[in-house]
């Protein structure tokens, strides 16, 4: 019987490339066990979790290996034309972590931050994400190289949105240089206006705020930021019951990413939807199941 795994081109336990494809996106999206009854409910056949498991990691860390060779090399070599307009955005979020060492007894648990950096060409279907534990400066050039992976060129103009954080703004700065123009993220903002909403109108705050939202539309920002003042809380009322104050302070110092106008004349997102959706299926779906922790 030894000749007929030779003239059948398999091995004893191994897997074609379709069957590691299938494991490895199975073992990403779920958890092991999970994943051996995806492969069962559609393929028909079962595999332990250990095989799952060993295929998932044999190829995420070919992939590491992939993108850190990629990493040392330069995002800002750039091909002449690229994509006319890219999306690139950029975000944080917790993920509960653990220390290596033996399973047996409790083990100190650490919520750290993780950022996703996304970017999309305007019009396509296609999103390129990059993500670390890094540094605010690793995170951005990961963006760099995600965004250049999406098509960025010496013609590109980088969209860049997000929720106005201070990091998000400096790296767009750093990495897009002329190219790039950062906008807080619409809906962000809105939260701080409907926060603030009950302060003008008590009866109907919902009225108030969708009038504050069209104004931002039309780029009356200094308008929205006046009609604020205009309420302010004194200054010995705490930040968390200041709703006015949060939402002022908080437009006033980034009036110069509210171009909302320009966006949407140029056809661009006003939402970081895209990252927001990458939080769901890239990172939550996987990472923060109840009671997990990761070692990091």
């Amino acid at each position: 019987m030894r000749p007929l795994p030779k003239r059948l081109a398999v091995t004893p336990r191994g897997k074609s490339r379709r069957l590691e494809r299938v494991l490895t996106d199975f073992g990403c999206e779920h958890s092991f066990a999970r994943a051996t009854e995806s492969v069962l409910e559609h393929y028909g056949f079962k595999l332990s979790a250990t095989a799952v498991r060993k295929c998932t990691l044999t190829h995420a860390q070919r992939a590491k290996a992939k993108q850190e060779k990629q990493y040392t090399e330069s995002f800002r070599t750039l091909p002449p034309q690229g994509q006319e307009n890219i999306i690139s955005e950029a975000d944080g979020t917790m993920i509960c972590t653990v220390e290596a060492g033996s399973r047996k007894g409790k083990r100190p648990r650490e919520w750290k931050e993780i950022r996703l950096l996304a970017a999309q060409a305007s019009g396509s279907t296609q999103t390129t994400y990059a993500v670390t534990f890094g540094t605010v400066e690793q995170a951005g050039r990961r963006w760099g190289h995600c965004t250049k992976e999406a098509g960025w060129g010496l013609n590109s103009r980088i969209h860049a949105v997000g929720d106005g954080a201070e990091w998000i703004r400096l790296q767009c700065e750093e990495v897009f240089q002329k190219q790039g123009k950062f906008l807080c993220d619409f809906y962000h903002v809105s939260e701080y206006l409907a926060k603030a909403a009950p302060a003008f109108r008590q009866a109907n705050p919902h009225q108030w705020g969708r009038t504050q939202q069209k104004r931002l539309r039309r780029g009356a920002v200094d308008l929205v930021i006046e009609t604020l003042a205009q309420h302010l809380e004194p200054a010995a009322t705490a930040d968390e019951q200041a709703p006015v104050r949060n939402a002022h302070r908080y437009l006033t110092n980034r009036a110069d990413c509210l171009d909302y106008p320009d966006a949407l004349r140029r056809g661009l997102p006003i939402g970081s939807g895209m990252i927001e959706s990458g939080h769901r299926h890239v990172l939550h779906a996987r990472l923060k199941k109840a009671g997990t922790a990761w070692l990091q």
